[in-house]
């Protein structure tokens, strides 16, 4: 199976063809989509903030990751649930729209950065403070840049 057929069948799938064919339900998985999205960068910001030194200073780096963890889960689950159903609803547009992939690959980098180096740099009390800010700053240029790519789709 290629990837255009996987594309083709999402697209011709019950879900996408239930999605495509409402006026309004397309919109409705969107506010979840924003939603889920909101609560993954904001928790994200949080820690990263946190790693830069900025904002939380008085609680300890390990408690506030720690904390933000379930948040970043709970909007990581959401916004995919909702981006799947959005993605079958128009994933032939997405197989010719290169901000899609660019999203994708993104998405890939920060979910392994986020749950392997990241998460070792907010658990270890005794890591430098140059590694806390670059991961901090990578961290949000990789999510953030998911944000930006994932708006990017609907202009190409």
């Amino acid at each position: 199976m290629t990837l255009l057929d996987l594309f083709t069948w999402m697209d011709h799938s019950r879900l996408g063809e239930a999605i495509r064919d409402s006026s309004w339900v397309f919109a409705f998985i969107e506010v979840f989509h924003l939603i889920g999205i909101t609560l993954l960068l904001g928790a994200a910001l949080v820690v990263n903030l946190r790693l830069l030194g900025f904002g939380l200073t008085g609680e300890p780096l390990e408690q506030v990751a720690e904390d933000a963890m379930p948040w970043m889960l709970v909007g990581l689950f959401v916004a995919m649930g909702s981006g799947l159903c959005l993605f079958a609803s128009e994933a032939l547009r997405c197989y010719n729209n290169p901000p899609f992939f660019v999203k994708m690959g993104m998405l890939f980098l920060a979910l392994v950065f986020t749950f392997t180096g990241h998460r070792r740099l907010t658990r270890a009390g005794e890591s430098s403070p140059l590694w806390r800010k670059l991961a901090a700053c990578l961290s949000l240029v990789l999510w953030f840049g998911v944000g930006l790519a994932g708006r990017a789709i609907a202009f190409y």
